[in-house]
């Protein structure tokens, strides 16, 4: 029974970490450790980095959001 639930607590927490990749209006795309979320004022996505540090990107360059 412990299995079991060992088993679950896994594939629980594997889908908390999901990654997204931020694909650009350049082209170039990168991924995102947390799902990027609009600022207040609209103007930039924050999101943090593979590293864990919280960073932004411009809401403008951002043309997709979508996991992988």
């Amino acid at each position: 029974m412990k299995f079991f639930l060992v088993i679950a607590l896994v594939i629980a927490l594997a889908g908390c970490s999901r990654r997204y990749k931020v694909t650009l209006s350049n082209g170039n795309s990168f991924t995102a450790s947390s799902k990027p979320k609009l600022n207040k004022e609209g103007t930039a996505y924050l999101y943090k980095d593979r590293n864990g540090k919280e960073t932004w990107v411009s809401a403008g360059k951002v043309t997709e959001i979508a996991p992988e």
